[in-house]
C-alpha cells in the first residue's frame, strides 16, 4: 500500500523551510536575542523555538472562561483553569489574622496550590513584609495531620452526619433561647464574625459567648481605662519619632504592629540627618528592638515601675538621688525630643506601667504626632475563660461550642480546664487538626484554613481588610463564620455572608465597591479615626515596686512557635530563635550570674515552682538578661501537635496561672539531670575578625582598603552582573528571610537528630555577634548567603565541574554533575554550602509536594545546596523582558529574603547598571565585603552597622 501521505507532514515541511530561510533566522533575532547572541542558529534549535512558540499559543487560544468577576476559578487541575496556563503564578489579596488582629498579605498560587506568602504592600501592618508565622502558613494548609473528615468520639463520621450534627445544635438554641449554651472563641477583629455573634445573641438571647487566645491580655486595655477613664488602643507612629523608649515586650518581635513598627524605625533613620533618632529598651530578657538599642536597661520586673517613675519625675527636673542613672539621662532625652517622644509599654507589663507609659506621652504632647488612641479593635463584650470555667463548675452550661484554639492545652492552670471540659454533656470543637481539645470534645469539626476560606479583620490601626481563598478546600471543612451560619440558619454562602455585612456598613447594594476591596486586600480610608485623651484627675501613678519574690518569672511568646499553634510546622522548629539560635526546643532563660550563684549550666534542669505548681526543665544562661528574674518560654510541650511537634520541648502553660498570667513571683532550684540543647551558633566572637563592623554616627565612613591583585583572570563583563548589599544597621534579626529562603527554594526540613549533628540546610543563616562595649554589648545581626564571589574558591576545587561561573557573576550549581565529595564547602570560607545528607522526600519531617515551588527543583541526596540568588526569579524576568522588548528594570527582579524583609535591609540587583539601587549601596561609605583580604572578591556586600559616637545616655 503506497504511503499515505508523501514525505513529512505539511506543517513539519514548513517549518523546515522556515529553518533553511533568512526570514527565520532573521526572526530569532528579534524574539531572542539573547540566543541569537551566543552565535548562529542551527536548524535543530530554530525548530525546537518555533515548535515551542506555537505550543504556547495554543494554550494561550484555549480560554473557555465563564466568569465574569475577574477572579480566576480555583482549580486544581491547570489544564482546566480557564484563562491561565499550567504553571503561571496568580496571586490573590488575603488577610490573616494573629491574636485577633488581620495582618494583610498576598499568597501566590500556582496550578491550584499555594506556594508563598508575601505581604501586601497596600496594607499598614505590613507594607510588604511578612513574617515567619504568615510564612508558615503554607505549611499549615498543607500540614499532613490537618483534620480530613468529622470525627464523633473518635469514630470517623461523614459530612452529612456533621450537617445534622449542627442541625441539632441549631434546635437546640431556638428551644431554650440559648440557655445552658456556650460559646468559646478566639478574640478576633473580624466584623463579620462580630456581627453573626451579634445576631446569635438576638437570636438566642440566653446563650453564654466567651473569648480565649492565651497571648491575648488586658493589661494594656485596664492602663489606659486607668489613665484616660475610658477604653482606647494605642497606635504608635516611630516615622515620626526622635527618641523612643520602649519598656518591655519585643517593639519589632511581637504584636500586632511589630512590623510596621520594625519598617517605620528603619525608614526613620535611613532617611534622617545626624544625629540619628533615638532608641532605649528597659526590659527583663533580650529581644530584637532591644538588640537595636542605643542603650539597653536589663531590669527584672520588680524593678521596671520604679525605673519608669524616675523618668516620669525627671521630665519635670525632680529626678531622685536614688534613681537609675540611665532613668535620668533618659528623662532628659525625651525632655529634649518633646512631641518627637514616645514611651511604649509591653503587653505583658501591669496597667499602672502602661497608665504610667501614657501620662509620659501626654506630658511630651506626643499624641497627634509619635502616637494617637483609637476605639478599641477587638471586641471586650465577650467573657474571658474564667468565667466560663466558673460556668462550667456551677453546671450552668450543658452544651459548649469550641471555634478555634487549643484551650486544652493553654488555658491557664489553676482553671484545671481538662477536667471541666469532661464535665460538659454536649461538646463540639472546631480546629484545623485533632489536637488536644479535640480529644475531649464529642464532635470534632475540620476547620477550613485561612487561605481556603473568605472573611475580614481590622488591623491593629483599625484599617479594614478582607481574606479570600487562594485554593480550593479539599473536602469537608468549615470556617467560624459557617458554623455560626448554621447556629442560625442564615443559608449564605461564605462570600454572601461577607458581602452581606457589608453592603449593610456602606449602605450600598452595588457590587463594584466590594470587589474592588476584594482585589486590594485593603478598603482604603478604613483606619480608624483618633480619639482624643486626656489624663484622667484621679489617675494615680503607683510606681511603687512590688515586693521581689525568690525569682521574678515571666512568661513569653516562643519566637519560633507563638503560642504553641505552629508546634507541627518543621520549617519553625528548625529555624533557630534569633538570640540563642537553639532549634528544635526551648528553654528557660537565665541571667549569668544568677546560674552562677545555682551552679547551672546550659542544659542542666531546674524545677520552677509557683502558687503550688512545680515544672521542671532545662535553662539556658543568656548575657543581657535581668538576674533574679526566669523567662519562660510558651508553645513547646505539645501532647497531640502532630508528627513534628509533639513531644518537644517542655510545657510552660502547667503553672501559668489566671491572676498573674504574665509576670508572678516564684521559687527556683537545681535539680538532676541536664538535656543537649541543640543550637546552629555556637558562640558569639568573633575572634578579632571584622565580620560585623561598625561605624561612628558622627562620621559613617569605613576606610575600606580596595581589592587587591589577583591570579584569577577577571570575567568577562556580561549583560548583567547581579550582586546584593545588606545594611547591617537595618537589620534586626527576625529571620523572615530565612523562611521565606526555605519555602521559595524547597529547603528541606532535616530534623532534630540532623541538625544536633549539625546538618541544617538553609541556605541563608542569621548570625548573631556581640559588639559595642564589651561591659554591656549589644547583638549584631548579619544574614550570611552565598557571596557569588567573583574569585571564588569552591569553584576551582570541584573535580566534575559541578560549581560553575555564570556570564551574568552567579555562582550555580549543576545538581546533576554533583559526586557528593564536598571540596567545596571545605574551600568556602563563608560555610554556606549545605550538603543533603538525607531524602528530603521521605520521613517525618518531609515539607509536602504540594507545599514546593514547581519553579525550583526538589534536590535528590548526595549533592551539595547553596544560594541562587532566586535565579528562577531572574530567569521569569528576562523572560518578560524579552517578551516585552525591554531591558530589566531596577527593582524588578526581588530575591525571596529581600521580598519580605520588616526594614528592607537587603537590597538585589545589576551593579552593571550604575544607577541601581544595589549600585547605590555599594557606593556607600560604609560597605566593605565579608573577609574582603581573602580576595575572594564577593557580589554580597554589607553596610555597616551605625552606633553613637556622641554623648548621651
Amino acid at each position: 500500500m503506497p504511503p499515505l501521505i508523501d514525505g513529512p507532514p505539511r506543517g513539519q515541511r514548513d517549518l523546515e523551510e522556515l529553518a533553511d530561510a533568512a526570514e527565520g533566522r532573521r526572526l530569532v533575532a528579534q524574539v531572542f536575542p539573547d540566543i541569537a547572541q551566543a552565535g548562529p542558529v542551527d536548524r535543530r534549535t530554530l525548530l525546537q523555538l518555533v515548535a515551542a512558540s506555537l505550543a504556547a499559543l495554543g494554550m494561550a487560544g484555549c480560554d473557555d472562561s465563564r466568569d465574569g468577576s475577574g477572579h480566576a476559578p480555583l482549580l486544581s487541575q491547570p489544564r482546566r483553569t480557564p484563562g491561565l496556563a499550567p504553571g503561571e503564578p496568580v496571586v490573590f489579596a488575603t488577610t490573616l489574622e494573629l491574636d485577633g488582629y488581620g495582618r494583610g498579605v498576598l499568597a501566590t498560587a500556582v496550578d491550584g496550590r499555594a506556594i508563598r506568602i508575601d505581604g501586601n504592600p497596600l496594607h499598614p501592618a505590613s507594607l510588604g513584609a511578612a513574617d515567619v508565622f504568615a510564612q508558615a502558613e503554607i505549611l499549615a494548609l498543607y500540614d499532613p495531620d490537618r483534620s480530613h473528615g468529622p470525627v464523633e468520639k473518635g469514630e470517623p463520621r461523614n459530612p452529612a452526619q456533621a450537617q445534622a450534627e449542627l442541625a441539632r445544635w441549631r434546635e437546640a438554641l431556638l428551644a431554650a433561647s440559648g440557655r445552658g449554651t456556650a460559646l468559646l472563641v478566639e478574640p478576633s477583629a473580624s466584623p463579620t464574625l462580630r456581627r453573626l455573634l451579634a445576631s446569635l445573641r438576638l437570636a438566642s438571647p440566653e446563650i453564654a459567648l466567651y473569648a480565649h487566645a492565651p497571648l491575648v491580655g488586658d493589661q494594656a486595655a485596664r492602663g489606659a481605662e486607668r489613665a484616660f477613664g475610658r477604653a482606647a488602643d494605642i497606635v504608635c507612629d516611630l516615622a515620626h519619632a526622635d527618641v523612643v523608649l520602649a519598656v518591655g515586650g519585643d517593639l519589632f518581635g511581637t504584636g500586632p504592629g511589630h512590623l510596621r513598627h520594625a519598617m517605620d524605625w528603619s525608614a526613620r533613620r535611613r532617611a534622617a540627618e545626624r544625629p540619628l533618632p533615638r532608641l532605649f529598651c528597659v526590659e527583663t530578657a533580650p529581644s530584637l528592638a532591644g538588640a537595636r538599642a542605643d542603650r539597653r536597661i536589663a531590669l527584672r520586673p520588680s524593678g521596671i515601675a520604679p525605673f519608669l517613675g524616675a523618668v516620669f519625675s525627671g521630665l519635670d527636673g525632680q529626678g531622685s538621688p536614688d534613681a537609675h542613672p540611665a532613668a535620668v539621662a533618659m528623662a532628659e532625652a525625651l525632655r529634649q525630643a518633646g512631641p518627637a517622644g514616645l514611651v511604649t509599654v509591653g503587653p505583658e507589663q501591669p496597667p499602672e506601667i502602661h497608665a504610667l507609659a501614657h501620662a509620659i506621652n501626654l506630658r511630651l504632647g506626643a499624641f497627634g504626632r509619635t502616637v494617637r488612641a483609637i476605639a478599641p479593635v477587638l471586641s471586650r463584650d465577650l467573657g474571658s475563660i474564667a468565667a466560663l470555667a466558673e460556668a462550667i463548675a456551677a453546671g450552668r452550661v450543658s452544651r459548649l461550642a469550641i471555634l478555634g484554639g487549643n484551650p486544652a492545652y493553654d488555658a491557664p492552670a489553676d482553671l484545671e480546664f481538662v477536667a471541666l471540659l469532661r464535665r460538659v454533656p454536649e461538646t463540639l470543637h472546631l480546629g484545623l487538626a485533632r489536637d488536644e481539645t479535640a480529644a475531649l470534645c464529642r464532635w470534632h469539626l475540620p476547620a477550613a484554613h485561612p487561605l481556603e476560606s473568605f472573611g475580614d479583620s481590622r488591623a491593629f490601626d483599625g484599617t479594614i481588610s478582607f481574606r479570600q481563598p487562594a485554593v480550593r478546600r479539599d473536602g469537608f471543612r468549615l470556617s467560624a463564620e459557617e458554623v455560626l451560619g448554621a447556629f442560625l440558619g442564615d443559608g449564605f454562602g461564605e462570600r454572601e455572608r461577607l458581602a452581606a455585612t457589608w453592603r449593610s456598613a456602606w449602605g450600598d447594594d452595588s457590587p463594584q465597591r466590594f470587589e474592588a476591596a476584594l482585589a486590594a486586600g485593603v478598603v482604603e480610608g478604613s483606619a480608624a479615626e483618633p480619639v482624643k485623651v486626656t489624663l484622667s484627675p484621679d489617675w494615680d501613678r503607683q510606681d511603687k515596686a512590688p515586693a521581689p519574690g525568690e525569682v521574678d518569672i515571666v512568661f513569653a511568646p516562643d519566637p519560633c512557635l507563638h503560642d504553641g499553634r505552629y508546634a507541627n510546622s518543621g520549617w519553625l522548629q528548625e529555624l533557630p530563635k534569633p538570640l540563642t539560635k537553639q532549634v528544635w526546643g526551648n528553654a528557660a532563660l537565665i541571667g549569668p550570674d544568677t546560674a552562677k550563684k545555682l551552679g547551672l549550666e546550659r542544659g542542666d534542669h531546674i524545677e520552677v515552682g509557683l502558687a503550688g505548681r512545680v515544672l521542671r526543665c532545662p535553662v539556658w544562661p543568656l548575657r543581657g538578661h535581668a538576674e533574679g528574674a526566669l523567662t519562660l518560654p510558651l508553645g513547646y510541650g505539645r501532647r497531640a501537635a502532630g508528627r513534628v511537634g509533639t513531644g518537644i520541648g517542655f510545657d510552660a502553660f502547667r503553672i501559668r496561672g489566671s491572676q498573674d498570667p504574665w509576670i508572678s513571683a516564684g521559687t527556683l532550684s537545681k535539680a538532676a539531670g541536664r538535656d543537649e540543647l541543640t543550637t546552629t551558633q555556637h558562640h558569639a566572637s568573633m575572634e578579632g575578625r571584622q565580620i560585623v563592623r561598625t561605624v561612628d554616627d558622627r562620621d559613617a565612613d569605613l576606610q575600606d582598603r580596595p581589592p587587591e591583585a589577583s591570579l584569577y583572570p577577571a570575567w568577562p563583563p556580561g549583560r548583567h552582573a547581579w550582586g546584593m548589599a545588606i545594611d547591617l544597621d537595618a537589620c534586626i534579626g527576625c529571620n523572615a528571610c530565612v523562611i521565606a529562603c526555605q519555602s521559595e527554594n524547597n529547603i528541606p526540613v532535616v530534623g532534630p537528630e540532623e541538625a544536633a549533628r549539625g546538618r541544617e540546610m538553609h541556605w541563608l543563616r542569621v548570625d548573631g555577634y556581640e559588639v559595642g562595649d564589651p561591659s554591656a554589648p549589644a547583638t549584631a545581626f548579619q544574614p550570611v548567603p552565598c557571596m557569588h564571589c567573583e574569585n571564588a574558591p569552591c569553584e576551582v576545587v570541584c573535580p566534575v565541574n559541578a560549581t560553575v561561573h555564570s556570564s551574568e557573576g552567579l555562582n550555580d550549581m549543576v545538581y546533576n554533575r554533583c559526586i557528593g565529595t564536598r571540596t567545596c564547602s571545605n574551600n568556602c570560607p563563608y560555610k554556606v554550602r549545605r550538603f543533603n545528607f538525607s531524602n528530603p522526600r521521605s520521613g517525618p519531617y518531609a515539607t509536602p509536594e504540594e507545599a514546593h515551588n514547581p519553579q525550583v527543583t526538589v534536590r535528590s541526596r548526595g549533592v551539595m545546596e547553596k544560594c541562587t540568588f532566586c535565579v528562577q526569579r531572574i530567569a521569569a524576568a528576562r523572560i518578560a523582558a524579552r517578551m516585552e522588548d525591554r531591558p530589566i528594570r531596577d527593582g524588578e527582579i526581588t530575591t525571596a529574603c529581600a521580598s519580605v524583609c520588616p526594614t528592607r535591609a537587603i537590597v538585589f540587583g545589576d551593579l552593571a547598571d550604575a544607577e541601581s539601587a544595589v549600585s547605590r549601596a555599594r557606593g556607600s561609605g560604609r560597605n566593605y565585603a565579608l573577609l574582603g583580604e581573602l580576595n575572594t572578591r564577593p557580589r554580597t556586600t554589607y553596610l555597616a552597622r551605625v552606633v553613637p559616637g556622641g554623648d548621651g545616655p
